[in-house]
């Protein structure tokens, strides 16, 4: 017999279905969530990038348009990786968006913090890797655009406050810049790596760091730059705040072209094989617009330019834009070569090696009295300094150059000044008489230097001066007119120059003088020496404050004329006189009027046949108008002989021989004193030639005291002092 079932057992039934009836639904709603999820996985990638490509589109306003390769994400490792990007843009830009091309090959993020980036919040990233990026800048925005000046942590994507990155990295990255503009430039590669990013206002307001980064690396690869027409490039350049040093290798600019570049600016072509820079604090710079770093060191540079027409702007405006002032310990140039175009003097320096300490640039340094070219002090040694001196006329060189700005010393080597062009070429060249120099000085010394001054103003101001072992030859022909212009080696002439010269003390030490004279009355070459010549001048200025009537320029010196008669000379000379008067006295040991026949042989046809000095004691004095003074000549057995120049050499014809004897015999006197052992004492009297130098005046006076005191009246011993060789021009093509 069948049992019915009761009402207890149907509820404890349907107690047991109710779990399972729940459960299958658990597991179907697990099931379709997990296939929702997949699905919304799948759509998520294509989404993205849709979205992508739409928001560049939009911001752009279809200016530019956002093509993406590849996107994968990964939730599980919160990353996205983005490959084969191409960004490029429409036909037509508007005026406030730079023209560009960008492709890039990958993009890896890596950490990202979902939960701060949903809530819009500083959002933490782990890395961010660039890889193999090329970008083409084709033009520049010609308008600044409403968002111009908002800076970078305000324009971050999705209205986020921050990002927080702990790697950030642009490998094998190319570009090139060619705008239709002045500035061009094409780079190889580039690598920027940077740790610890935070893109926010606390980071960008975080002093410590560079570009919102702890710490940055850099390595460019074979710029090229075309800019003002130069053509720069460099091989590499790598820099990192960690160590603060940043290095240059194989650095070149090329000047413009011939017929290219702006007319009259600078011209620059300069090789620099390595430039280091250490102790840069890139913080510092960016936060507070302060350059400053402990040293930098050029290695071989060899710079050579063109200066520009016009006088450029001091180097504190020309590098306010980058800095409002800069300061570096240490600068150190190192075996450079320089040399400037464009100039009638051609400069050369074949070596520089130079040293500046304490260097700040700025507008109150350039002001301030104790700097020199904006550093506390400077060191420097050049050899091989040549330039040209008067047009092609000369070149002048030097082998070395010393100077200690803290010692205030100034040292200079193997100085000369040599004439590319014989007297006669000169001559010919210019269409009167000038004479040829050429000068060797073995050292030059400076003590006491005023380098401020000598900077600032261009004025000379030392304690002392030393030449050494000196060696003058001037040589000069007697054909051709006077020169018309006035000479400029006279103390009046010193009012005149704008620079100030003010030494205290002037020493020449073992000088020699050598002088060459071809007179219009014979071929033959006259000489005469100064041989031994030392002496020194005190208060060499035109310092009002120290150049006085009543304090000159004094001095003393002694020499050998002719390498046999020793003669000490003595000076004072107001050099700031308008009238310029001054007094020059002194006197000859012995000697034989003979040492005087290899000048006035050949080029006065006078021979001193016989005497002899015993002593000649001189004194003159001078003004722009006149020399004048007295002379004693103590001297015995004189006398003179007349020559002629007939058929190729000196001689003595008939008549010469004839007046000769009369001229010893009833005007010149054999000997001073005179018989009786009366002293007599000859007047110099001579007319200044303002197209002569003060030298010559000196000369002048000495002859017509010498002349009037062998016997010569007045008027015949004035009158030969002044006497000037003016003949025709040689033929073109004479030496």
């Amino acid at each position: 017999m069948l049992e019915t079932p009761t009402a207890a057992d149907s509820s404890a039934a349907t107690t047991a279905a109710r779990p399972r009836h729940w459960g299958r639904w658990l597991l179907v709603g697990l099931l379709a969530l997990v296939g929702l999820v997949g699905a919304a996985l799948l759509l998520l990638d294509p989404w993205l990038r849709r979205t992508l490509e739409k928001q560049v589109a939009k911001q752009t306003h279809g200016q530019y348009s956002l093509q993406v390769g590849e996107l994968h994400t990964s939730l599980w490792s919160k990353s996205i990786r983005l490959g084969h990007l191409r960004l490029h843009p429409a036909a037509q830009v508007a005026d406030t968006l730079p023209r560009l091309r960008l492709d890039l090959a990958q993009v890896h993020v890596t950490g990202v913090g979902l939960w701060a980036l949903l809530r819009k919040q500083v959002v933490p990233i782990d890395s961010v890797v660039l890889d193999s990026a090329k970008l083409e800048v084709l033009a520049l925005p010609r308008k600044s655009g409403k968002n111009a000046g908002q800076p970078w942590q305000e324009r971050l994507p999705l209205h986020v406050k921050g990002l927080q990155i702990g790697y950030f990295g642009l490998l094998h990255a190319q570009g090139g810049y060619q705008p239709d503009a002045p500035l061009t430039g094409r780079l190889g590669q580039a690598t920027l790596t940077a740790q610890h990013l935070l893109m926010s206002p606390a980071g960008a307001a975080d002093t410590q760091r560079v570009a919102f980064a702890q710490a940055w690396q850099v390595a460019l690869h074979r710029l090229q730059v075309r800019a003002a027409g130069h053509r720069i490039s460099f091989g590499q350049l790598r820099f990192t705040t960690a160590s603060r040093r940043a290095t240059l290798d194989s650095l070149r600019i090329r000047e413009p072209a011939p017929g290219q570049g702006k007319p009259g600016a600078v011209r620059i072509n300069f090789t620099e094989n390595r430039v280091v820079l250490t102790g840069l604090r890139a913080a510092e710079w960016q936060h507070q617009r302060r350059f400053r770093a402990d040293s930098l060191l050029f290695d071989a540079p060899d710079l050579a330019f063109t200066p520009p027409a016009k006088r450029p702007p001091d180097l504190w405006k020309l590098l306010a834009p980058l800095a409002r002032r800069s300061d570096l310990a240490y600068l150190a140039v190192r075996h450079g070569h320089m040399k400037v175009n464009g100039l009638a003097h051609a400069p050369t320096v074949e070596t520089v090696d130079a040293t500046g300490f304490g260097i700040r640039i700025d507008s109150a340094a350039k002001q301030m009295p104790a700097r020199i070219a904006y550093a506390r002090a400077w060191k420097a040694s050049l050899g091989g300094l040549a330039a040209n001196f008067e047009g092609p006329e000369y070149r002048a060189k030097g082998a070395h150059l010393h100077l200690n700005t803290t010692a205030r010393t100034i040292r200079l080597t193997g100085l000369s000044l040599t004439p590319h062009f014989t007297p006669v070429q000169m001559n010919l060249r210019h269409g009167y008489q000038i004479p040829q120099f050429s000068v060797r000085v073995p050292e030059l010394a400076v003590a006491g230097l005023d380098f401020a001054t000598l900077i600032r103003h261009g004025d000379v101001h030392a304690s002392r001066a030393t030449v050494r072992g000196a060696v003058f030859h001037l040589a000069s022909d007697g054909r051709g007119p006077i020169n018309p212009h006035r000479s400029i080696i006279t103390p009046e002439e010193m009012r005149k120059v704008h620079t100030v010269i003010d030494v205290r003390r002037l020493d020449l030490v073992g000088g020699n003088l050598y002088t060459r004279y071809r007179s219009p009355l014979s071929p033959v070459i006259g000489t005469m020496n100064i041989n031994r010549f030392s002496g020194t001048l005190y208060n060499v200025s035109n310092d009002p404050r120290h150049q006085t009537t009543a304090h000159p320029l004094t001095g003393t010196a002694t020499a050998y004329l002719q390498n046999q008669c020793r003669m000490t000379v003595h000076a004072a000379i107001p050099l700031l006189d308008p009238s310029g008067r001054h007094r020059v006295w002194g006197n000859f040991g012995a000697g034989a009027f003979s040492s005087l026949n290899a000048m006035t042989v050949p080029t006065r046809l006078i021979e001193f046949k016989k005497g002899q000095v015993q002593r000649i004691d001189f004194a003159l004095q001078a003004d722009k108008k006149q020399v004048t003074g007295t002379m004693t000549a103590r001297y015995s057995g004189l006398q003179l002989e007349l020559l002629s120049y007939k058929k190729g050499e000196v001689k003595q014809s008939l008549g010469k021989k004839i007046i000769s004897k009369a001229a010893n015999v009833l005007v010149i006197r054999d000997e001073n004193p005179r018989k009786g052992g009366r002293v007599v004492t000859g007047d110099m009297t001579s007319k200044r030639e303002p197209r002569f130098s003060v030298f010559v005046l000196w000369r002048q006076g000495v002859v017509s005291g010498l002349l009037n005191n062998i016997g010569l009246p007045k008027g015949i011993a004035q009158k030969i002092s002044q006497s000037q060789d003016v003949a025709p021009l040689p033929p073109a093509g004479s030496r």
